[in-house]
């Protein structure tokens, strides 16, 4: 009886050591996939970040291959760019036109020097000595011995400039044609003939013309 007894109570250590082992085991492999879900979520995490830090990095090696970084405003004669980036944002690019600098170069009306120009108004106060005379040519005359460049008409007593025919031939153009209406500068000595300033003019380089200078046909 007491054998059977002894026996019965190592039978049920037996079994309640069994079932013991039994629930570690299953513990185990209940929580095994709960430490691997939590490692497998981690390096998903580290992934995603690494593949951001690669795209950011190529895409600014991209923008600096055109000459621009994030945040630089690039400024070049008349023309600005401002260039800015970030993350989520869309890359924009902004350019003032160039239009302008190219219209601000413009031809100078006068080549020569103004140092010694007078006002075809005033050049009857100037007889004897060599002025350039400016002024706009309103009228001219073409007789038989010369032509005639009048600042103002009728001529008598106002200042006017003279070529003579043994001078025509040097104007490959028609004096009385061309310079009528043409703002000049008319370069030479001034005299005085029967009450009106005259200059004598013997070449076109004598003849300076608004905004073409002395290169005309």
């Amino acid at each position: 009886m007491l054998l059977a007894s002894g026996i019965e109570s190592v039978k049920k250590n037996a079994s309640e050591a069994e079932i013991a082992d039994t629930t570690i085991v299953w513990r185990e492999k209940k929580t095994l996939p709960q430490i691997t879900g939590f490692k497998t979520k981690k390096i998903l995490a580290v992934g995603v970040l690494v593949a951001v830090i690669a795209v950011s990095v190529a895409l600014f090696a991209y923008m600096s291959s055109f000459g621009t970084v994030p945040g630089q405003v690039v400024t070049q004669g008349q023309t600005s760019t401002s260039s800015s980036f970030s993350v989520g944002t869309t890359y924009q690019t902004h350019s003032t036109s160039t239009s302008a600098v190219a219209s601000s170069v413009q031809k100078l009306k006068w080549i020569s020097s103004s140092s010694n120009v007078v006002s075809w108004k005033d050049a009857s106060n100037y007889i004897g000595q060599s002025k350039t005379v400016e002024g706009t040519i309103v009228y001219t005359y073409a007789s038989s011995g010369a032509v005639f460049l009048d600042f103002h008409y009728p001529y008598q007593g106002y200042f006017y400039a003279v070529i003579f025919t043994s001078d025509t031939g040097r104007f490959p153009f028609s004096p009385a044609s061309f310079y009528l209406n043409k703002e000049v500068r008319v370069t030479g000595p001034i005299q005085l003939y029967k009450g009106s300033p005259e200059i004598i003019v013997h070449s076109p380089s004598q003849i300076e013309v608004a905004y073409m200078g002395f290169n005309y046909p």
